[in-house]
């Protein structure tokens, strides 16, 4: 097979998978790792795809904003214990925020022994929580999001600024040094600002394919955010950058 037919063959698995690890599209076609490489830098330099560490992914809007089930399958061993971790940080009593995405509902999943109250944008955060009998919940209005299944738009916005929360859950889509926290969706990205807003800690949650990247709408630099935690998979590189604008927790 011919680099070309190799790369276009490449391209479409991270189409159908969303992402692969260098190793994988070794086995995969046949060739090795350090052929594999050559092939991604190359696409990448070429816009076709998102070289991340240790492997690459589907450069489309649509991996981004695929659906929560199909989110779920990605990263899930990591994003099990980002949840753990970060439920850890909430003390009973807390009134804290939840954003909508795979991560945050694994945050959510640690929380039901405490007693707190919880505000939400995303419906499967608060059916998963609906059983605790200790903790309040409120769930913001607004435009559903049919894959993600949270609310957003103005509606969304208009109830967040009216509250005041002890911590914020923030979900994100890229997190670099110099572009800050990141979404695809502009909307989403305005509420996700206003989550920002009236929390008096915003912590982010995302697995290490998130670090260094850059997507479409800019929710807030990184000096807006007081904690990152993401996975040890994250490449050392980009966490010493991170963390000369930010508290970055590995898990």
């Amino acid at each position: 097979m011919l680099p070309i037919q190799r790369q276009i063959k490449i391209k479409e698995f991270l189409v159908e998978k969303g992402f692969a690890s260098v190793e994988e599209l070794s086995k995969q076609f046949e060739v090795s790792e350090m052929t594999i490489r050559r092939d991604l830098d190359e696409l990448h330099k070429q816009g076709i795809i998102q070289r991340i560490y240790g492997g690459a992914m589907d450069n489309d809007q649509a991996f981004f904003e695929m659906s929560v089930n199909a989110k779920s399958e990605k990263f899930a061993a990591e994003k099990i214990k980002i949840g753990r971790v970060a439920a850890d940080l909430v003390q009973n009593g807390d009134t804290i925020f939840m954003d909508s995405g795979t991560t945050t509902l694994e945050v959510a999943k640690n929380l039901k022994d405490k007693k707190i109250t919880i505000i939400t944008t995303a419906l499967n955060v608060a059916v998963e929580l609906s059983i605790s009998p200790d903790i309040d919940i409120l769930v913001a209005g607004g435009i559903l999001r049919k894959g993600p299944l949270n609310t957003t738009g103005p509606q969304t916005d208009a109830f967040i600024r009216e509250l005041r929360v002890d911590k914020v859950f923030i979900g994100v889509e890229g997190v670099d040094t110099e572009s800050g926290i990141s979404v695809p969706d502009p909307i989403n990205a305005h509420n996700k600002h206003t989550m920002l807003e009236i929390a008096r800690q915003v912590i982010v949650v995302a697995d290490h394919s998130k670090l260094g990247r850059t997507t479409t709408s800019t929710i807030a630099p990184l000096d807006k955010v007081h904690v990152v935690i993401t996975d040890n998979g994250a490449d050392p590189t980009i966490v010493k950058e991170l963390r000369q604008k930010t508290q970055v927790i590995l898990v």
